[in-house]
């Protein structure tokens, strides 16, 4: 098995690249991709095999979609237009359909990908939503997805999902909320499957849900600030990430330049550990399939990303090291079986 490290590269060179993570945490370079327009999010098959990534190529928004080689090494292997500028890319448990949601497009949306990882097909699912759709991403069953929405709508889409058509239909609630003035961006499942977590882009927040399994429905339990007591400037949390193992949270802060971390409790319960300064504004954030590392990138004239070593019993991050790479506007970690 293989850890690799895949960036989005915008400016003057697009680009994608491949690292290779070892066991310290360092990067090794593997593959730069040019790239013939600004690349965006990017996700990965579940056995890590192919990647998906949004590129914007004169205006048209496009998926391509890619296999990975043992050594890192990017193959295209399709594409498919995407109807307008998705912000969030995943695909679903089984690898057959890949889902975007759109922020100022306001939809939600479900596209095939073949028995070789490729996409090409004719869409599955087109879903309106309200404007600011964030995030999407299913359920551990693969039976239901969500679709948090940012600013005014302060919501979250709930959607059956029908892992053989690709089929997103309304669930019941169509949409749930957390408390008013969060803004829910991003969204992660607790290990047990019985709890959520979103964070609040508008209220500076992690907010704890309960999931029913069998309903497909989020109830908002509790919510936390990401921000120190005292804090008054303007600030708006980014990405949301559970590691791996699922023993910690990390939330960006962009306006407090901090990552804000929490231990997770087993009952789902959030225990804040701390913020650790950051470049301004960090947005794009992985951790390592292993848990150990978390990775994540500002908005440095230069452009770099940032990793730390995260403590496996407080979650503290420690021994920062910088990469000189060029605006990243993306980054995703995957293992390669």
């Amino acid at each position: 098995m293989a850890d690799y490290l895949i960036t989005s590269i915008g400016g003057e060179s697009p680009k994608l690249t491949v690292e290779s993570i070892d066991t310290t945490g360092a990067l090794q370079p593997l593959t730069q991709l040019a790239c013939d327009g600004n690349p965006g999010a990017l996700t990965t098959s579940p056995d890590g095999q192919h990647l998906y990534a949004s590129v914007n190529v004169d205006g048209a928004h496009l998926a391509r979609s890619y296999r990975i080689g043992k050594a890192g090494e990017l193959s295209l292997t399709g594409q498919t237009e995407m109807g307008g500028n998705p912000c969030h890319l995943s695909t679903d448990k089984t690898g057959r359909f890949l889902l975007g949601a759109y922020y100022s497009d306001g939809m939600a949306t479900s596209d095939p990908i073949d028995a070789e990882g490729a996409l090409g097909g004719a869409r599955a699912s087109h879903n309106p939503t309200e404007l600011r759709a964030h995030y999407i991403q299913t359920d551990p069953s693969n039976r239901f997805a969500f679709v948090p929405h940012v600013d005014t709508a302060n919501c979250v889409y709930q959607f059956r999902f029908d892992e053989t058509t690709g089929q997103l239909t309304p669930n019941d609630p169509p949409q749930v909320s957390p408390p008013p003035g969060q803004g829910p961006r991003h969204l992660c499942f607790h290990a047990s499957g019985r709890h959520a977590y979103t964070n609040g882009e508008q209220g500076s927040s992690v907010t704890i849900w309960d999931y029913d399994e069998s309903t497909g429905c989020l109830r908002a339990k509790e919510t936390l600030t990401t921000l120190p007591e005292g804090f008054v400037e303007t600030n708006h949390p980014s990405q949301l990430h559970i590691s791996p193992n699922g023993r910690f949270l990390f939330s960006g802060n962009r306006g407090h330049h901090s990552i804000a971390g929490f231990l997770v409790n087993e009952d789902g319960s959030l225990q804040p550990t701390g913020l650790t300064p950051a470049d301004p504004n960090p947005r794009p954030i992985t951790v390592s399939p292993d848990s150990h590392f978390l990775f994540a990138a500002g908005s440095t004239e230069e452009g770099r990303l940032i990793g730390w070593q995260i403590d496996q019993d407080s979650g503290d991050l420690s021994n920062v090291t910088y990469y000189d790479c060029g605006p990243v506007s993306w980054v995703i970690s995957m293992r390669r079986g």
